[in-house]
Parts: C-alpha cells; sequence; structure tokens
C-alpha cells in the first residue's frame, strides 16, 4: 500500500556529463511533493563535478569503478531502499528531464489502479526511438540474428577500406529515404516492454528482487533482461501515457568518420554482444535472475 506520507527516490546514473546531469536535477526539484535524489557518480573522476553534485543532491555515491548500467543504477536503487524505504524508485537517464508539476501524484494514482511492479512514461523526444513500450528481442531467433549483425559491424568497423563503404551506403539511404522513428502508444498498456533511461519500480518489484536490474551485463540490452523477468515471473510492467519524461537524446547519428568514432562503436557492439550471449544462455536455461 502507499503511506500517506509518500516517498519516491530518483536514481540517477551520472558519468562526466556534468550539464546534462545537473538539468536533470533541476527539473525534479520544481516537483512540490515527497521525494529524494539519489546521483551515483560512474567512476568519473572530476573532483569538482562531484563536490557541485554534493550540493544538488541528497545523497550522492561516488563509485570507485565504472560499474556500467544496471550495476550502477543497482547501486543507487540500493541505498534508496535501506535509507528511505520508499514506495517507487524512478531510475532516470541523466539526461532526462521532468516537466509535470504532478509527476508524483500521477503514479500513486497509477498504483491504486493496477499495483503495478514497474511502470514505463511516455517519452517524447525532439528526433528519436526513445518509446514506450519499447520493442525488445523476445525469441532466440531474433536474438541470434542480433549476435550476427553485431559480430558483422565489429569487422566493418575495424576495417578502414569496410566503413568506407557502410559510410557511403547510410549516406546514400538517408538521401533516398528519411530514417523512421517509433512512436509512443497513445493509450494505457499491461504486459509491455518498457524503454530503460525511464522506469518508476515499486515497492512490490523492489521487495521481489535484490537488484533492480539484472547484475550480469556491462551495458546495453538491460531493456530485455527485465522483459525476461516480467514474462518469467509473471510481473506486471505497465505503459501510462499520462506520465510523461522529456529524453534529450535523439536517434540522429552525429557522423564525424574519424577513428574515435569507430573506436566507440566497436565498444558498443562488443558489449551489445556481451549482452545478448547472456541472454541467450538465460533464455535457454530458463534461468530465474
Amino acid at each position: 500500500m502507499v503511506s500517506d506520507n509518500v516517498k519516491l527516490v530518483f536514481v540517477i546514473l551520472h558519468y562526466k556529463n556534468i550539464d546534462d546531469t545537473l538539468e536533470c536535477i533541476k527539473s525534479i526539484k520544481k516537483i512540490h511533493d515527497a521525494y529524494r535524489i539519489v546521483v551515483v557518480d560512474n567512476n568519473s573522476g572530476i573532483v569538482d563535478d562531484d563536490k557541485t553534485l554534493a550540493n544538488w543532491a541528497d545523497d550522492l555515491i561516488i563509485s570507485q569503478e565504472n560499474l556500467g548500467y544496471a550495476n550502477g543504477n543497482n547501486l543507487g536503487v540500493s541505498l534508496a531502499r535501506k535509507k528511505y524505504n520508499p514506495d517507487f524508485v524512478a531510475v532516470i537517464n541523466n539526461d532526462t528531464l521532468i516537466f509535470q508539476d504532478d509527476f508524483i501524484d500521477k503514479i500513486i494514482n497509477t498504483y491504486k489502479r493496477c499495483q503495478f511492479d514497474a511502470l514505463g512514461p511516455k517519452i517524447i523526444t525532439n528526433d528519436g526511438d526513445s518509446v514506450n513500450p519499447f520493442p525488445t528481442y523476445r525469441t532466440l531467433g531474433e536474438i541470434d540474428a542480433a549476435i550476427k549483425k553485431s559480430n558483422r559491424l565489429i569487422k566493418i568497423y575495424e576495417s578502414k577500406f569496410k566503413r568506407f563503404f557502410l559510410r557511403c551506403y547510410i549516406d546514400f539511404k538517408h538521401i533516398i529515404k528519411k530514417p523512421k522513428h517509433l512512436k509512443n502508444a497513445t493509450c494505457y498498456m499491461e504486459d509491455v516492454s518498457l524503454h530503460g533511461c525511464a522506469i518508476v519500480f515499486s515497492k512490490k518489484y523492489l521487495e521481489k528482487y535484490k537488484d533492480c536490474f539484472f547484475k550480469g551485463t556491462f551495458l546495453y540490452h538491460e531493456e530485455e533482461f527485465l522483459e525476461y523477468r516480467r514474462k518469467r515471473d509473471k510481473l506486471k510492467f505497465i505503459y501510462d501515457p499520462s506520465i510523461e519524461i522529456f529524453h534529450k537524446e535523439g536517434s540522429s547519428l552525429n557522423y564525424n568518420y574519424d577513428d574515435n568514432l569507430y573506436k566507440k562503436l566497436i565498444f558498443r557492439e562488443k558489449n551489445v554482444l556481451k549482452s545478448l550471449e547472456t541472454l541467450k544462455k538465460i533464455i535457454k536455461q530458463n534461468k530465474k535472475i
């Protein structure tokens, strides 16, 4: 049950981009309700930024190593649970903004109606693929195809010759046909996959699991592990478009075509591979996570 003195804790994972994190926190500060803000510095190593964040957040955790997305957020959620025993924890990206004054009231009212385990809001973007419900890989066939694609991309990114032709193909494709962008659903939905940039977890969910997110990954595809947990454990994940969040991330690719870019892309695809291969093993074993 929701207590009379509702506590919602925002958990924000921070890594080097102080401007985005501060803007996110300041947007939350406009809410007039009972909440706390926990920021996890994922080993940024910038002392002055940590001093600034300590003045804005209720709690600042400075991790001595980069824990990745899932475990960095798990660290923040763990503190939130132990210190505040909240009714809800909202795990949100540092490049998101809250602009609804009644954000918390809406969450409470939705919970009273449907007692959700996790809630996904409508994600507003300027231009991007951040949407709810979020399209996740749901079959071993889809995961295998994604694994093959990542392996193929790594080989392309590692070769200047191959990535030149990929660049030409992408440029030509975007001239001929503009990329399609996904759209949020317009109505309330249940039993759905949720985008990881903003998820509200209820106390009901937090009491079921030691870790909010599956701890066996570093980066990428955290949504698929949550979706697997939802289906296996028959959890109630909902999408409520009356609750909104703004996500600054867009889907437009800002290609400079230099070596640093391709190093980042290789890093991304290698972590995507690790996550997908782990997910494949778990699904095959029907393992509880």
